[in-house]
Protein backbone atom coordinates (compact mmCIF):
# COMPACT_ATOMS: atom_id res chain seq x y z
CA UNK A 1 0.00 0.00 0.00
CA UNK A 2 1.12 3.53 -1.08
CA UNK A 3 -0.46 6.89 -0.44
CA UNK A 4 -0.10 8.06 -3.91
CA UNK A 5 -3.64 7.24 -5.36
CA UNK A 6 -5.22 9.16 -2.56
CA UNK A 7 -2.31 12.16 -2.84
CA UNK A 8 -3.25 12.13 -6.48
CA UNK A 9 -7.09 12.64 -6.09
CA UNK A 10 -6.91 15.09 -3.18
CA UNK A 11 -4.84 17.04 -5.88
CA UNK A 12 -6.97 16.41 -8.36
CA UNK A 13 -10.04 17.63 -5.88
CA UNK A 14 -8.59 21.11 -5.24
CA UNK A 15 -7.44 21.88 -8.61
CA UNK A 16 -10.98 22.38 -9.75
CA UNK A 17 -11.06 25.55 -7.40
CA UNK A 18 -7.51 26.81 -8.61
CA UNK A 19 -6.13 25.83 -5.20
CA UNK A 20 -2.34 23.96 -5.50
CA UNK A 21 -1.58 22.16 -2.49
CA UNK A 22 1.42 22.28 -0.12
CA UNK A 23 3.02 18.93 1.52
CA UNK A 24 1.16 19.56 4.77
CA UNK A 25 -2.04 20.46 3.06
CA UNK A 26 -1.45 17.71 1.23
CA UNK A 27 -1.30 15.67 4.30
CA UNK A 28 -4.17 17.24 6.30
CA UNK A 29 -7.21 17.15 3.68
CA UNK A 30 -5.42 13.61 2.46
CA UNK A 31 -8.97 12.65 0.90
CA UNK A 32 -10.27 7.95 2.28
CA UNK A 33 -6.48 7.18 2.03
CA UNK A 34 -5.95 3.02 2.27
CA UNK A 35 -3.86 3.57 5.51
CA UNK A 36 -2.48 5.75 8.17
CA UNK A 37 0.42 7.31 6.54
CA UNK A 38 2.81 9.45 8.24
CA UNK A 39 3.84 13.36 6.75
CA UNK A 40 7.22 11.32 5.99
CA UNK A 41 5.41 9.21 4.00
CA UNK A 42 3.58 12.22 1.67
CA UNK A 43 6.64 13.43 1.53
CA UNK A 44 8.51 10.58 0.10
CA UNK A 45 5.32 9.55 -2.52
CA UNK A 46 5.39 13.65 -3.62
CA UNK A 47 8.90 12.93 -4.52
CA UNK A 48 8.17 9.87 -6.70
CA UNK A 49 5.21 11.60 -8.13
CA UNK A 50 7.42 14.08 -9.14
CA UNK A 51 9.23 12.13 -11.35
CA UNK A 52 6.36 11.06 -13.08
CA UNK A 53 3.53 14.03 -14.16
CA UNK A 54 3.88 15.97 -11.06
CA UNK A 55 5.12 19.21 -10.45
CA UNK A 56 6.07 21.20 -7.55
CA UNK A 57 6.78 25.42 -6.93
CA UNK A 58 7.42 27.57 -4.56
CA UNK A 59 6.37 24.60 -2.38
CA UNK A 60 2.72 23.71 -4.11
CA UNK A 61 2.74 20.61 -6.09
CA UNK A 62 0.25 20.66 -9.18
CA UNK A 63 -0.31 18.91 -12.52
CA UNK A 64 1.26 19.81 -16.02
CA UNK A 65 -0.42 23.08 -17.04
CA UNK A 66 -1.56 24.72 -14.06
CA UNK A 67 1.32 26.50 -12.68
CA UNK A 68 -0.38 29.79 -12.71
CA UNK A 69 -2.97 28.60 -10.28
CA UNK A 70 0.51 29.33 -8.18
CA UNK A 71 0.49 32.92 -8.27
CA UNK A 72 -3.77 32.63 -8.64
CA UNK A 73 -3.71 31.08 -4.70
CA UNK A 74 -0.86 32.96 -3.90
CA UNK A 75 -3.19 36.31 -4.67
CA UNK A 76 -6.99 35.21 -3.28
CA UNK A 77 -4.85 34.40 0.10
CA UNK A 78 -4.15 37.85 0.52
CA UNK A 79 -7.32 39.11 -1.34
CA UNK A 80 -9.13 36.68 1.17
CA UNK A 81 -7.48 38.47 4.23
CA UNK A 82 -9.39 41.98 2.99
CA UNK A 83 -12.34 40.10 2.43
CA UNK A 84 -12.57 38.61 5.74
CA UNK A 85 -11.63 41.57 7.67
CA UNK A 86 -14.69 43.58 5.76
CA UNK A 87 -16.88 40.76 6.68
CA UNK A 88 -16.05 41.46 10.61
CA UNK A 89 -17.70 44.36 10.62
CA UNK A 90 -21.40 42.58 9.46
CA UNK A 91 -20.61 39.75 10.92
CA UNK A 92 -20.44 41.88 13.92
CA UNK A 93 -24.19 43.10 13.14
CA UNK A 94 -25.20 39.56 13.05
CA UNK A 95 -23.71 38.71 16.26
CA UNK A 96 -25.73 41.45 18.27
CA UNK A 97 -29.21 39.50 16.57
CA UNK A 98 -30.80 37.62 19.53
CA UNK A 99 -30.39 33.85 18.85
CA UNK A 100 -27.58 34.03 16.71
CA UNK A 101 -25.54 32.05 18.81
CA UNK A 102 -22.15 31.51 15.99
CA UNK A 103 -21.65 32.51 13.17
CA UNK A 104 -18.87 31.22 10.67
CA UNK A 105 -17.32 31.91 7.23
CA UNK A 106 -17.30 28.95 4.56
CA UNK A 107 -16.87 27.69 0.87
CA UNK A 108 -13.97 29.46 -0.81
CA UNK A 109 -13.44 31.99 2.04
CA UNK A 110 -13.13 29.84 4.81
CA UNK A 111 -10.34 28.09 2.54
CA UNK A 112 -8.83 31.82 2.17
CA UNK A 113 -8.73 31.01 -1.62
CA UNK A 114 -11.97 32.80 -2.50
CA UNK A 115 -11.87 35.23 -6.26
CA UNK A 116 -12.36 39.08 -5.98
CA UNK A 117 -16.01 38.96 -7.13
CA UNK A 118 -17.32 36.57 -4.47
CA UNK A 119 -19.52 36.73 -2.29
CA UNK A 120 -19.10 36.12 1.43
CA UNK A 121 -20.79 32.93 2.55
CA UNK A 122 -22.10 32.56 6.32
CA UNK A 123 -23.15 29.33 7.95
CA UNK A 124 -25.18 30.83 11.17
CA UNK A 125 -26.12 28.30 14.24
CA UNK A 126 -29.22 29.91 16.22
CA UNK A 127 -30.98 29.15 19.35
CA UNK A 128 -33.83 25.97 18.71
CA UNK A 129 -37.03 27.35 18.18
CA UNK A 130 -35.77 30.44 16.78
CA UNK A 131 -34.69 30.18 13.75
CA UNK A 132 -37.15 31.78 11.87
CA UNK A 133 -36.57 35.19 14.22
CA UNK A 134 -33.04 34.77 13.72
CA UNK A 135 -33.25 34.78 9.89
CA UNK A 136 -35.88 37.53 9.56
CA UNK A 137 -33.72 40.04 11.25
CA UNK A 138 -30.34 39.32 9.77
CA UNK A 139 -31.77 39.03 6.19
CA UNK A 140 -33.77 42.55 6.97
CA UNK A 141 -30.64 44.02 8.18
CA UNK A 142 -28.59 42.79 5.00
CA UNK A 143 -31.36 44.50 2.80
CA UNK A 144 -31.35 47.61 4.75
CA UNK A 145 -27.60 48.03 4.10
CA UNK A 146 -27.77 46.80 0.35
CA UNK A 147 -25.28 44.12 1.17
CA UNK A 148 -27.88 41.00 0.21
CA UNK A 149 -26.11 39.60 -3.22
CA UNK A 150 -28.07 39.81 -6.23
CA UNK A 151 -28.05 37.87 -9.90
CA UNK A 152 -25.84 40.96 -11.18
CA UNK A 153 -23.76 41.97 -7.93
CA UNK A 154 -22.39 39.06 -5.73
CA UNK A 155 -19.06 41.06 -5.13
CA UNK A 156 -18.49 41.53 -1.25
CA UNK A 157 -22.35 40.69 -0.38
CA UNK A 158 -23.11 38.48 2.62
CA UNK A 159 -24.99 35.73 1.25
CA UNK A 160 -27.27 34.10 4.52
CA UNK A 161 -27.96 30.53 2.66
CA UNK A 162 -27.50 28.21 5.51
CA UNK A 163 -29.42 28.18 9.18
CA UNK A 164 -29.19 25.34 12.28
CA UNK A 165 -30.24 25.33 15.45
CA UNK A 166 -28.24 24.08 18.02
CA UNK A 167 -30.35 20.57 18.42
CA UNK A 168 -29.21 19.82 14.96
CA UNK A 169 -25.21 20.01 14.01
CA UNK A 170 -24.84 16.71 12.93
CA UNK A 171 -25.50 17.19 8.83
CA UNK A 172 -24.50 13.95 7.61
CA UNK A 173 -28.02 13.26 6.72
CA UNK A 174 -27.55 16.10 4.18
CA UNK A 175 -24.99 13.71 2.46
CA UNK A 176 -24.83 12.38 -0.97
CA UNK A 177 -23.24 9.31 -1.42
CA UNK A 178 -19.78 10.12 -1.98
CA UNK A 179 -20.16 13.56 -1.22
CA UNK A 180 -16.62 14.58 -1.21
CA UNK A 181 -17.61 18.56 -1.74
CA UNK A 182 -19.59 18.39 1.14
CA UNK A 183 -17.05 16.54 3.54
CA UNK A 184 -14.40 19.32 2.73
CA UNK A 185 -17.29 22.20 2.77
CA UNK A 186 -17.92 21.28 6.54
CA UNK A 187 -14.17 21.14 7.70
CA UNK A 188 -13.29 24.23 6.22
CA UNK A 189 -15.88 26.56 8.59
CA UNK A 190 -14.15 29.48 9.88
CA UNK A 191 -15.78 30.52 13.35
CA UNK A 192 -15.87 34.24 13.67
CA UNK A 193 -18.47 34.48 16.18
CA UNK A 194 -18.94 31.61 18.56
CA UNK A 195 -20.91 31.68 21.95
CA UNK A 196 -20.79 28.18 24.15
CA UNK A 197 -18.28 26.75 22.39
CA UNK A 198 -20.54 25.62 19.31
CA UNK A 199 -17.22 25.42 17.28
CA UNK A 200 -16.05 22.89 18.67
CA UNK A 201 -18.95 21.49 19.23
CA UNK A 202 -20.11 21.56 15.46
CA UNK A 203 -17.00 19.57 14.41
CA UNK A 204 -17.62 17.15 16.70
CA UNK A 205 -20.56 16.30 15.92
CA UNK A 206 -19.49 15.83 12.45
CA UNK A 207 -16.77 13.75 13.60
CA UNK A 208 -18.54 11.02 11.08
CA UNK A 209 -16.08 13.04 8.38
CA UNK A 210 -13.00 11.63 9.28
CA UNK A 211 -13.76 8.33 7.40
CA UNK A 212 -12.86 10.69 4.60
CA UNK A 213 -10.11 12.84 6.41
CA UNK A 214 -8.66 11.22 8.75
CA UNK A 215 -5.61 13.35 9.04
CA UNK A 216 -7.92 16.66 8.98
CA UNK A 217 -7.68 19.26 12.37
CA UNK A 218 -9.67 22.32 12.58
CA UNK A 219 -7.28 25.50 13.40
CA UNK A 220 -8.36 28.11 15.55
CA UNK A 221 -9.57 31.36 14.16
CA UNK A 222 -6.52 34.22 14.48
CA UNK A 223 -8.12 37.01 16.74
CA UNK A 224 -8.23 39.97 14.79
CA UNK A 225 -10.79 38.15 12.97
CA UNK A 226 -13.14 36.62 16.02
CA UNK A 227 -16.00 38.52 17.83
CA UNK A 228 -16.26 38.67 21.51
CA UNK A 229 -19.36 36.39 22.32
CA UNK A 230 -20.64 38.54 25.61
CA UNK A 231 -23.19 40.98 24.68
CA UNK A 232 -25.65 42.14 27.22
CA UNK A 233 -28.42 43.79 25.94
CA UNK A 234 -28.59 40.92 22.96
CA UNK A 235 -29.27 38.18 26.14
CA UNK A 236 -31.57 40.98 27.52
CA UNK A 237 -33.52 40.39 25.03
CA UNK A 238 -33.51 37.06 24.51
CA UNK A 239 -34.73 36.45 27.54
CA UNK A 240 -37.62 38.97 26.81
CA UNK A 241 -38.52 36.73 23.86
CA UNK A 242 -37.68 33.52 25.65
CA UNK A 243 -41.82 32.80 26.28
CA UNK A 244 -45.00 32.86 24.70
CA UNK A 245 -44.67 36.31 23.02
CA UNK A 246 -41.18 34.82 21.59
CA UNK A 247 -43.57 31.71 20.37
CA UNK A 248 -46.02 33.94 18.71
CA UNK A 249 -43.46 36.07 16.66
CA UNK A 250 -41.42 33.17 15.55
CA UNK A 251 -44.79 31.55 14.39
CA UNK A 252 -45.69 35.26 12.44
CA UNK A 253 -42.07 35.71 11.19
CA UNK A 254 -41.50 31.76 9.55
CA UNK A 255 -45.43 32.77 8.27
CA UNK A 256 -44.10 36.00 7.01
CA UNK A 257 -40.96 34.77 5.42
CA UNK A 258 -42.71 31.71 3.88
CA UNK A 259 -44.66 34.21 1.82
CA UNK A 260 -42.69 35.60 -0.28
CA UNK A 261 -40.23 33.20 -0.30
CA UNK A 262 -39.22 32.80 -4.22
CA UNK A 263 -41.28 30.02 -5.88
CA UNK A 264 -38.40 28.35 -7.39
CA UNK A 265 -37.25 27.28 -3.32
CA UNK A 266 -40.32 26.09 -2.31
CA UNK A 267 -40.06 23.49 -5.55
CA UNK A 268 -36.80 22.54 -4.87
CA UNK A 269 -37.48 21.98 -0.96
CA UNK A 270 -40.35 19.34 -2.10
CA UNK A 271 -38.00 17.51 -3.81
CA UNK A 272 -36.15 14.43 -3.18
CA UNK A 273 -32.85 16.35 -2.14
CA UNK A 274 -30.65 18.31 0.29
CA UNK A 275 -30.19 21.33 -1.91
CA UNK A 276 -32.69 23.10 -0.41
CA UNK A 277 -34.37 22.50 3.27
CA UNK A 278 -37.25 24.69 5.06
CA UNK A 279 -37.86 23.66 8.32
CA UNK A 280 -37.82 24.54 11.50
CA UNK A 281 -34.19 23.38 12.41
CA UNK A 282 -32.46 23.91 8.96
CA UNK A 283 -32.69 26.43 6.36
CA UNK A 284 -30.69 25.78 3.35
CA UNK A 285 -31.19 27.99 0.30
CA UNK A 286 -28.14 26.58 -2.16
CA UNK A 287 -30.98 26.28 -5.31
CA UNK A 288 -27.93 26.09 -7.50
CA UNK A 289 -26.16 23.77 -5.21
CA UNK A 290 -23.19 22.04 -6.97
CA UNK A 291 -22.14 19.16 -5.27
CA UNK A 292 -23.04 16.15 -7.39
CA UNK A 293 -21.78 18.16 -10.76
CA UNK A 294 -18.29 18.77 -9.02
CA UNK A 295 -18.59 15.05 -7.85
CA UNK A 296 -19.05 14.07 -11.08
CA UNK A 297 -16.03 16.46 -12.52
CA UNK A 298 -13.98 14.70 -9.59
CA UNK A 299 -14.58 11.37 -10.96
CA UNK A 300 -13.85 12.33 -14.34
CA UNK A 301 -10.30 14.20 -13.48
CA UNK A 302 -9.55 10.81 -11.07
CA UNK A 303 -10.14 8.41 -14.16
CA UNK A 304 -7.63 10.22 -16.11
CA UNK A 305 -4.68 9.10 -14.05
Amino acid sequence: MNPEKSILRTIKYFEMFDMPLTAPEIHKNLYAPDNNYSFSDILDSLEHLKNKNLQEKEGFYFFPHKETTVKTRKNRYLLAHKKITYAKYFILLLARIPFIKSVFICNNLGYQNAPDDSDIDLAIITTNHRIWTARFFSAAIMKLLGKRPTAHNRKNKICLSFFITEENLNLEKLAYEKDIHFIYWLNQFLPIYVTKDLDKKFFQTNNWTKKYLPNYFSVKTCDQWTIASKIFSKTLFEKILSGSFGDFLEKKLKQIQLQILPKKLKQKAAEASSDVIISDAILKFHDKDKRLEIRDRWYKKIDEN
